[in-house]
């Protein structure tokens, strides 16, 4: 079994979704904090935990601090991990006592100037300054690369684009990027041939993938990343994420679904670390929570060794059943 990373994200970008939908449940601090320690119970190697956001932009994350601190104080096996999106961000995050941030760039103008309200550019030296107060005070960087694949409004972006931004990522001294599909619309070749891109240029740098599910290709692009020697992906428990300047509903923009990333690696030869039932159960539960679908099969399904347990579990009653009442509605205990 090859194996694969795969971190959580739901009480970031799952939570970030929040902005874009009415009738949605904001859950709890509480909740929030519970949802950790599930997904920390459940193996999950590193878990996305809030995004440290002004809270008027993203007041689903107004409780950042409070996540951080109570889920810091208690026992747990994961790195935990918080979005940064400037020097603000970093400094709270690192007060708060976080030991890896993510920063965020984008490879699109019109998203960064929706989104952030500056230039690509500008988004570069914000980086730049993150990266210096994160390597002084000791803690690990990551970088998000938002619409490194396309842009919901300027369509395809260039491979050479992304190889220059990734220059300047480097630059900051940046060991791990993470390639975020934003709008969903990639696939499994466009992935694979731009993570071989990226992997030629910069083979000392971490590789990761954060993919949306809008064009439902969302798992076919990972199993076709992994196969190519990616090894870190991000999902979102239940299904649930989203930008904040999308131009569709965030119901359809949906993080792939960490039980469904699972469920994919597990089944193809990749360890994940992750029990697939405690996760595919806490997709479900996130889910009632939110008062909202998702985007997950395995929460709203099960496991596979689940539903064929249920097969199992019928397999009498069918076979006793007489001629032609052998459907599984006719014979349910």
């Amino acid at each position: 079994m090859t194996p694969v990373t795969v971190a959580d994200v739901f009480c970031r970008d799952g939570l970030q979704a929040l902005r874009h939908e009415s009738g949605w449940r904001v859950p709890t601090t509480a909740e929030k904090v519970e949802v950790i320690g599930a997904l920390d119970r459940a193996g999950v190697a590193e878990i996305e935990i809030t995004g440290f956001a002004h809270p008027r932009v993203i007041p689903s994350l107004a409780d950042a601090e409070e996540v951080a601190r109570a889920v810091l104080a208690a026992p747990h096996q994961a790195v935990f991990r918080a979005l940064v999106p400037n020097l603000r961000g970093a400094e709270r995050a690192l007060d708060a006592g976080l030991g890896k941030l993510v920063g965020l760039v984008v490879l699109s103008e019109t998203y960064e100037r929706l989104n952030a309200n500056r230039s690509v550019a500008e988004g570069l030296d914000e980086l730049d300054r993150v990266a210096r107060r994160a390597a002084r005070d000791g803690a690990t960087l990551a970088v998000g690369v938002a619409t490194a694949f396309h842009c919901p409004y300027e369509g395809l972006e260039p491979e050479a684009a992304l190889l220059q931004l990734l220059e300047r990522v480097a630059a900051c001294g940046v060991t791990e990027v993470v390639l975020a599909d934003s709008v969903g619309l990639a696939g499994p070749r466009l992935v694979r041939e731009r993570c071989a891109a990226v992997r030629a240029r910069f083979p000392r740098l971490g590789l990761g993938l954060h993919l949306h599910n809008l064009g439902g290709l969302a798992l076919a692009c990972a199993l076709a990343a992994a196969e190519s020697g990616v090894d870190r992906f991000d999902g979102s428990v239940g299904g649930f994420g989203s930008g904040i300047t999308m131009p569709v509903a965030a119901a359809r923009i949906g993080n792939v679904a960490t039980e469904d990333l699972v469920a994919l690696f597990e089944g193809s030869g990749f360890s994940t670390g992750i029990d697939p039932a405690a996760i595919s159960a806490l997709g479900a539960s996130v889910q009632r929570m939110l008062g909202a679908p998702g985007g997950s099969y395995a929460a709203g399904y099960g496991t596979v060794a689940q539903v064929l347990a249920q097969g199992r579990e019928a397999l009498p009653a069918l076979r006793a059943a007489p001629p032609g009442s052998s459907r599984r509605q006719e014979v349910a205990p």
